[in-house]
């Protein structure tokens, strides 16, 4: 089945056959090979390896990149996209990536990663080679991973409450953990969700459509030959990618990348796709891509369908999966969206902004062209997105250091 995995890591190779590559970034072609504590350590940033423990035994990797100038500020949490890593938030390189621009600010940065990435694949007495290691979707991430690394930032810090941002699935695993354990609300200053995965249903890929019609086929397939991970990271990714897809002629990856994730040819560079594509993909289970096709396919923001009445009674005591109750996500709240986003159309945004009690504000981004690997990879986000999201989490942080 290695040949779906090229096909879909294509996806995020963005390119515009005969450009120059020019880039506003700071990253060189070894970027792609490293680490990412290499990476952070690299450019200069003062970095701690830490390790979470769940409550159901499995080991995850989490990064902590210190603050630059006044400390005293509170930890945030940045959580990952789909299939990914938190490279997500270093990839772009420094005075561009969120994630060291807001330690360039004093705050507390931590990396989280979800089980199943190549940062999660250890567990107390489970292997990767075992089909129980496996056996999780986005909700396991969210009310086991999420959680014990919220506790664990906190306990680490001493702080009380620390602010949240996610990225697509991200923001995904962010809304099932307040939802779910609505007592993580409390811990919370302010939730920062890019791109927020909760209606995915009006998907604009024909690719991906094609992709949950055919699903069930794919697990048929995976089960036979024994496999229960996807897109797993391995060893030579880098290398490998940069072969099938060689600069600067790559028309066909560039028209896949527009019908998956939304064509904005100007900002999606040659050199930092070929290095993200180093990080990317970084593996999550096949039950997980299952739950996000159901999602797509149902418009129905709920847990896993076993599909028949009997193994849902059994998971859930109910013929049908339980729905996430958006109304328990009690933190302050704010959405980015992109009008040019094919994963989160943003024709479903009014419905999650619905749904959200305490919804604080729903930013487009104003390039109309922004895309879903804008958020991470675009050359104008640092102008576009980022700058508000700074200013967002700096006034809630002042209300937050200030409150009586």
């Amino acid at each position: 089945m290695h040949y779906l995995s090229v096909i879909i890591c294509i996806l995020l190779l963005p390119t515009a056959p005969g450009r120059k590559d020019s880039s506003p970034f700071i990253v060189e072609e070894e970027d792609g090979v490293l680490l990412v504590p290499q990476l952070i350590r690299k450019y200069g940033y003062q970095m701690e390896e830490h390790e979470v423990r769940t409550e159901d035994g499995y080991l995850l990797s989490v990064y902590r990149i210190l603050g630059r100038g006044d400390t005293r500020k509170s930890p945030i949490l940045m959580m990952h996209s789909l299939f990914s890593s938190c490279a997500d938030w270093v990839a772009i390189g420094p005075k561009n990536a969120l994630g060291y621009l807001l330690a360039d600010r004093g705050y507390d940065i931590w990396l989280g990663n979800a089980r199943g990435n190549r940062y999660g694949r250890k567990h107390e007495s489970l292997t990767v080679d075992i089909p129980g290691f496996w056996n999780f979707t986005f909700h396991e991430i969210a009310v086991y991973d999420v959680t014990a690394t919220i506790d664990y930032v906190l306990e680490q810090t001493n702080a009380e409450k620390l602010h949240y941002i996610g990225f697509s699935q991200g923001t995904l695993v962010g809304f099932v953990a307040l939802s779910s354990r609505p007592e993580y609300n409390e811990k919370i200053i302010e939730v920062q969700q890019l791109s927020p995965a909760v209606y995915i249903n009006r998907n604009l890929s024909v690719i991906i459509r094609l992709l949950v019609f055919f699903v069930r086929e794919i697990a048929l397939a995976y089960n036979a030959i024994g496999k229960n991970d996807f897109l797993s990271h391995f060893d030579g990714q880098y290398e490998f990618f940069r072969k099938i897809c060689p600069a600067p002629d790559q028309t066909i990856c560039r028209a896949v990348v527009y019908d998956v994730a939304g064509a904005n040819p100007q900002q999606l560079g040659v050199k930092i796709a070929r290095i993200f594509l180093g990080h990317f993909p970084a593996g999550s289970s096949l039950k997980q891509v299952m739950h996000i096709a159901q999602l797509i396919r149902d418009g129905i923001f709920r847990q896993y369908d076993y599909g028949n009445s009997a193994q849902n009674i059994a998971a859930y005591g109910s013929p049908s999966p339980p729905l996430y109750d958006l109304s328990r996500v009690t933190a302050p709240v704010r959405i980015y969206y992109g009008y040019n986003d094919n994963v989160v159309n943003y024709r479903n945004i009014p419905r999650l902004e619905r749904d959200l009690p305490n919804l604080l504000s729903s930013y487009p981004v104003p390039d109309k062209l922004f895309s879903h690997v804008d958020f991470i990879l675009a050359k104008n986000v640092r102008k576009v997105l980022y700058k508000e999201i700074i200013k967002n989490v700096e006034r809630a942080e002042r209300d937050y250091t200030f409150e009586p």
